[in-house]
């Protein structure tokens, strides 16, 4: 099989620990610091956002746009602890060598114990809440900015709004990425601070050395800004859009996902081909990428659960 010429698409081990070396040393974490920030606006109307960042596939932070959420209001770790103690997650899902089952109360406390140099953080990942603590989707309410969101259509109201926690210890990274199936980010911060790194669609690492990280900050094509995501704030990306994030406190955030209808045939073909290199040939997939296997099987079981599909039957 060819490989991936852009670096930065690839999900082997040896790639993802190059990308995530160059924000600490080299050409990248120098630019990194003085890299623009995302442009940030306050009271955008649904008109506005459409005409001026959707329409145009353009990001930006909406300061302030969820202020009002009862999540920001009155969320913190204990409050989920005593709320939905007892519920059962995944921590660390994104390390296959780390992750275990606990209680979001054992969850909670391991944070607490865990505090202190040379810590490494704890981290939460998508946490498909409305399966198992289905309560708490009353605290943040959907946006009227993402009711384009066409999953609607293809599966229905309650797998359309399967969206993610993250909640995650000070210190913890998201590395850098694409959203899988096409599908615009909005991630709205409920609690802490994040530091984001984006860059564009058409940003290219071709080859991880000096020179190539070097042409790839230089080139215009790369898009490379930066913004903190405060308590409140949404952060809006469309699809593609590479993103890396750091948690400056210990963070809450929700991952909310749209499917824009100009990308429905793309999102359709990785949905697709994603299942069906699952069923087909499993060992393969783990082989090749270890990391990220059972968190895709993790999100497949929360789809299908949400369609209320009997995993147990060859056909319905």
């Amino acid at each position: 099989m060819e490989s991936e010429p852009n670096i930065l698409r690839r999900h082997d081990l040896d790639s993802l620990a190059a990308v995530e070396r160059a924000f600490h040393t080299g050409p990248l974490s120098e630019a990194v610091k003085s890299a623009p920030q995302l442009e940030r606006r306050k009271g955008l109307t649904l008109g506005e956002f459409e005409r001026e960042y959707r329409h145009q596939m353009r990001p930006v932070v909406l300061e302030g746009f969820v202020e009002d959420w009862p999540s920001v209001q009155k969320w913190s770790f204990d409050h989920l602890a005593e709320r939905c103690g007892s519920v059962r997650v995944i921590v660390d899902s994104y390390n296959t060598k780390a992750a275990r089952e606990a209680t979001v109360a054992e969850f909670v406390q391991m944070l607490k114990e865990n505090e202190g140099d040379g810590a490494t953080p704890i981290y939460l990942q998508e946490w498909y809440y409305q399966t198992t603590a289905p309560e708490l989707a009353d605290d943040m309410p959907e946006m009227d900015i993402a009711q384009y969101d066409f999953r609607r259509n293809l599966y229905g109201n309650a797998p359309s709004t399967n969206h993610q926690l993250w909640l995650g210890q000070k210190g913890g990274v998201t590395r850098l990425h694409q959203d899988s199936y096409t599908v615009d980010v909005m991630h709205a911060q409920i609690v802490g601070e994040k530091l984001w790194y984006v860059m564009g669609p058409k940003a290219e690492l071709r080859a991880d050395t000096a020179e190539g990280w070097k042409a790839l900050c230089d080139s215009p094509d790369t898009e490379l800004m930066q913004f903190t995501l405060k308590p409140g704030d949404v952060v809006y990306l469309p699809a593609n859009w590479y993103h890396r994030i750091e948690l400056l406190s210990n963070s809450i955030g929700l991952g909310r996902k749209c499917l824009d209808e100009a990308n429905l045939r793309t999102h359709i073909r990785q949905r697709m081909g994603e299942l069906l290199a699952l069923a087909l040939n499993p060992d393969e997939v783990k082989r090749t990428h270890p990391e990220l296997f059972d968190v895709v099987l993790m999100r497949s079981r929360a789809w299908a659960n949400r369609m209320d599909i009997d995993l147990s039957r060859l056909r319905p």
